[in-house]
């Protein structure tokens, strides 16, 4: 997907759809979330770049660790959940800043940031070189990097079960290129080591992480798990492009696979995610 299609795509209904599971995201990755700002240790008075900050949820975060004497910017192509993080920010009455802009080509007027951190926002770059290589001109020497991406497909059930369960009533999906733009491009540490230090970066590490990951909690776990496999992964596109009925026989089937991973009120499923810093 180009980034001109990137654009179109988080300004359309997937990024309204994303802005309604905006809660639901948060809390399915409430474990990562921490485990990451842990890793970034944002410290009081840093000056603090979000990239693909969605919703908010990290920016937040970080605008509190900085305090009043940091700075806190995320920034995001998609205006739907750019404007739900403002909402979020004017109701905590954040000082955290919001801007629609490309991390490939965004330039600021921040004499560096000492501290750049995303949540599986760095992995649609088109160049991923270029992206990372801007990313190390907006850093102060010295800075850090930290973000979250997928582990392989193979490690996320909870991205591949859907797949899985429908796969004889969905049009064959085509074989998809392990590392072009999209949710697993990160997923083989040696490539994404090789793209940050031919970008510039040092001092590369890969921490992995499995965790389970929540989709469904609330009166019906299982109704909101499955609700929450049709608005959010790989296979609600197909699903919705595939038809009523397909959908039909996609809520059937998921909630009797769902059922089996629901344990004291939650569904949840096994997921695993790379936690990777550097330097800059």
């Amino acid at each position: 997907m180009s980034n001109a299609e990137q654009v179109e795509y988080w300004n359309g209904k997937v990024g309204e759809t994303w802005v309604r599971m905006q809660e639901r995201m948060d809390l399915a990755l409430t474990p990562v979330t921490a485990t990451l700002l842990s890793l970034a240790a944002p410290q009081p008075g840093e000056h603090a770049l979000d990239v693909g900050c969605g919703s908010g949820e990290t920016t937040l975060a970080l605008a509190n660790a900085v305090g009043d004497d940091g700075l806190t910017i995320g920034i995001d192509i998609s205006e739907p959940l750019l404007a739900r993080a403002r909402e979020r920010a004017e109701e905590l009455l954040s000082e955290a800043d919001f801007r629609n802009a490309d991390a490939a080509t965004f330039d600021d007027e921040v004499d560096g940031f000492d501290l750049i951190v995303s949540r599986f926002g760095v992995m649609f770059f088109a160049d991923p070189v270029a992206g990372f290589g801007n990313l190390l001109r907006l850093a102060c020497p010295g800075a850090r990097l930290c973000f979250a991406c997928w582990q392989p497909p193979s490690e996320n059930i909870w991205a591949t079960l859907p797949l899985q369960l429908l796969a004889d009533v969905l049009p064959p999906q085509p074989p998809a290129d392990p590392h072009a733009p999209g949710p697993f491009a990160f997923a083989d540490p040696e490539h994404t080591g090789a793209i940050l230090a031919d970008a510039g970066w040092q001092d590369i590490a890969f921490h992995a992480m499995p965790f389970a990951m929540v989709i469904g909690t609330g009166d019906d776990p299982v109704a909101a798990a499955v609700q929450f496999a049709l608005r959010i992964g790989p296979a609600a596109r197909a699903v919705r492009e595939a038809g009523p009925q397909v959908e039909a026989i996609a809520k059937e089937r998921l909630a009797a696979a769902y059922a089996g991973y629901l344990a004291e009120g939650e569904v949840a499923l096994p997921a695993a995610i790379w936690l990777v810093s550097a330097r800059a």
